[in-house]
C-alpha cells in the first residue's frame, strides 16, 4: 500500500483519512530540507502545512514521491518548478482557509481602528487611557480590496455588511462578477488614492512581489490603513515600516512576513502597527477541512489517479479521468510509437486534433501524448513532468485544432520532425474505446498500437507482402495482424503487421533485403493493460 510522511502537526482528523484507506502512515515534526532530503524517496506522497519549506534540495532524490499535499492555500515552501520536474503533482485546498482568512482579515481592520492591542497592553499596564486611543469607524469609509478570489470575495461581501463602499483590484475580475459582488471595479492606482482601507489578497508571484511600496504609500490617503493576510513580500516591509514612521499612512495588520519566523523586524517600537504570527488560518475549523480535504485529494491521487486541485498540471477529478482515460491511452500510444519510428534527433512535435474529441481542455491529452514520446528515452517520466522535459531537451512543442471532414469522429496527429526525416501518424478510438492508428505518413490504415508492430515501407509490387511473411515464418514468429496501405496504385505502400514475438536482428535484416523494401522497423510498444 502506499506510504504517506505527514509533517507539520496535521490534525488527527486528515490522518484518519489516510488509516481508513489503509495506507502506511509515518507522523513527523517539521523537517529541514536536509533532512527531509534523506528520507522523501521512502514515501508515495508528502503533506505539508507551512513549516516545512520542501526547496529544490530536499526534492534532489524523490524516490517513489509522486504527490506533495500542502494542508492549506498557499505553496510557496514548496519549490513547484523542481516538483514538476521531477514528476511530483502538488496540491493544495483552495478554499478550506477561506472563512478563518477573511475573519482574520476584519479581526486585524477592527483591532488597528480601535486601538485594541495597546488599549489592552495599557489596562495590562494598570491604566486607563480612553483619551489615548481614539478609534475610527468602518462605516462609510472606503474599503480597497486587491485581488477579489475566494477570500477577497468574501471579505467584500463582509465590508458591503459594515455599510462600507468596496474598490476592487483584480485583472481577472469581470465587470459582470463585480456588478454581482456590489464592489467598484478599479485600476490599481484609483484604488490606491481612494481607498481609506487596502487589504491584500492576492497570489505571491513575480507580478505581485513587491506590489505595494514607497511610491504607492505616497499615493494613498495620510489616513489609510494597510492589511496584508496575504502572503509576506507583496507589501514591501521596510517601505512599510518607513511609512507608518513617518505618518504617510496611518496605520497597518500584518499576518504574514518574508521571513516566518519573522526575521529583523522592522516594526519594532512603533504604535501604528498590529502584527500576528500568520494565524489567519490558524482556526480549528479551518485546520479540520484543510486536513481532510488535502488526505482525500491525496488518497483519490494514489488509488485512481484522480488529480484535485493541483497547481502544477490541470486537475482532473475521478470521473474526467476516468471518461478521458481511453483519450489518455490512445494519446500516450501515439506518442510512444512516433519516438520508437522515427529515426535522427528530434527538434519538433505538433499535436493536431481534429473534428470532436469531446472535450475542451486538451491539455492533458497533449501531456500523454509527450509522456508517451519520452518514455523509452527517459528514465522517468509522467504527465506532470513531460512537457518540462521535452522543453529541457530543446524539442518545440505546438498543438493545433482544424475541423475537417473525416469518416471518424475525430482524430489526433502527431508529427515528429527529426535532423533526418519527418514522419506523421493519426489515431482515433472506435466506438470510444478501441484505440487505433488510422494514419501513417498520410496512407489509411487500421492498426491496433500495441505489442510487436513491424513497419515496412515498400514499392506497391507484387510479392512483396509474402516475402515478408515467408522470412517472419523462418523465424518462427506468428502474425497477429496484417494492414496494408498505399498512397496510388503501383506508387508508395506500407505494411504492417502485428507480431506475437519480436524478429531478430538477422530476421529484421533480412525483411530490409527484399526487393522493393525502402524500410522495415520493429516497434515494440507495451501490450494493452
Amino acid at each position: 500500500m502506499p506510504k504517506v510522511l505527514a509533517l507539520d502537526g496535521l490534525s488527527e482528523e486528515g490522518l484518519e483519512v489516510f488509516k481508513a484507506a489503509g495506507f502506511e502512515l509515518d507522523v513527523k515534526p517539521p523537517q529541514k530540507p536536509g533532512e527531509l532530503a534523506a528520507i522523501v524517496g521512502e514515501y508515495d506522497a508528502l503533506v505539508v502545512r507551512s513549516a516545512t519549506k520542501v526547496t529544490a534540495e530536499a526534492l534532489i532524490n524523490p524516490g517513489r514521491l509522486k504527490v506533495i499535499g500542502r494542508a492549506g492555500v498557499g505553496t510557496d515552501n514548496i519549490d513547484k518548478n523542481t516538483a514538476t520536474q521531477q514528476g511530483i503533482v502538488v496540491m493544495n485546498v483552495p478554499g478550506g482557509n477561506t472563512i478563518s482568512t477573511c475573519e482574520h482579515t476584519f479581526a486585524l481592520l477592527l483591532a488597528l481602528c480601535r486601538n485594541i492591542p495597546r488599549a489592552h497592553a495599557s489596562m495590562e499596564a494598570g491604566r486607563w487611557d480612553r483619551k489615548l486611543f481614539m478609534g475610527a469607524e468602518l462605516r462609510g469609509k472606503t474599503l480597497g480590496v486587491v485581488g477579489v478570489g475566494r477570500i477577497g470575495g468574501e471579505v467584500a461581501k463582509r465590508a458591503l455588511a459594515f455599510e462600507m463602499k468596496v474598490l476592487a483590484f483584480d485583472p481577472l475580475l469581470t465587470p459582470l462578477k463585480a456588478e454581482t459582488l456590489g464592489v467598484e471595479l478599479v485600476n490599481f492606482e484609483e484604488l490606491l488614492s481612494r481607498s481609506d482601507f487596502i487589504t491584500i489578497h492576492a497570489p505571491k508571484t513575480d507580478k505581485t512581489l513587491n506590489m505595494v511600496r514607497a511610491e504607492h504609500f505616497r499615493q494613498m490617503k495620510p489616513t489609510c490603513r494597510i492589511i496584508n493576510c496575504a502572503r509576506g513580500g507583496i507589501v514591501n516591509e521596510r517601505d512599510l515600516a518607513e511609512a507608518l514612521r513617518d505618518k504617510t499612512i496611518a496605520g497597518a495588520a500584518l499576518d504574514v512576513y518574508t521571513a516566518e519566523p519573522f526575521e529583523d523586524n522592522p516594526f519594532l517600537g512603533l504604535d501604528n502597527i498590529v502584527m500576528t504570527p500568520h494565524l489567519a488560518a490558524s482556526t480549528d475549523e479551518a485546520q479540520l477541512c484543510v486536513a481532510v480535504e488535502v488526505a482525500q485529494q491525496i488518497v483519490d491521487y494514489l488509488k485512481t489517479g484522480a488529480i484535485v486541485n493541483a497547481v502544477n498540471v490541470p486537475s482532473l477529478d475521478r470521473e474526467t479521468r476516468k471518461s478521458l482515460q481511453p483519450l489518455l491511452y490512445l494519446a500516450e500510444r501515439l506518442g510512444t510509437f512516433q519516438a520508437l519510428y522515427t529515426d535522427g534527433a528530434p527538434t519538433s512535435i505538433e499535436i493536431t486534433y481534429s473534428g470532436d474529441l469531446g472535450v475542451t481542455d486538451t491539455y492533458p491529452i497533449t501531456a500523454s501524448v509527450l509522456t508517451g514520446f519520452l518514455t523509452p528515452s527517459v528514465e522517468t517520466v509522467n504527465m506532470v513532468s513531460a512537457p518540462t522535459q521535452l522543453e529541457a531537451r530543446g524539442i518545440d512543442c505546438s498543438e493545433k485544432r482544424s475541423a475537417h471532414d473525416s469518416d471518424y469522429a475525430f482524430e489526433i496527429g502527431v508529427t515528429v520532425v527529426t535532423d533526418k526525416e519527418t514522419h506523421e501518424i493519426k489515431g482515433t478510438l472506435f466506438q470510444n474505446k478501441d484505440p487505433r492508428i488510422c494514419s501513417i505518413d498520410g496512407m489509411r490504415v487500421d492498426a491496433k498500437p500495441e505489442g510487436c508492430m513491424l513497419l515496412c515501407h515498400n514499392e506497391d509490387k507484387p510479392l512483396v507482402v509474402g516475402r515478408i511473411a515467408t522470412i517472419i515464418g523462418n523465424a518462427g514468429v506468428n502474425i497477429a495482424n496484417m494492414v496494408l496501405g498505399r498512397d496510388k496504385r503501383g506508387g508508395q505502400a506500407l505494411t504492417l503487421l502485428n507480431l506475437d514475438q519480436p524478429l531478430s536482428d538477422e530476421a529484421l535484416a533480412d525483411v530490409n533485403r527484399v526487393p522493393h523494401i525502402i524500410n522495415a522497423r520493429l516497434l515494440v510498444l507495451p501490450d494493452s493493460e
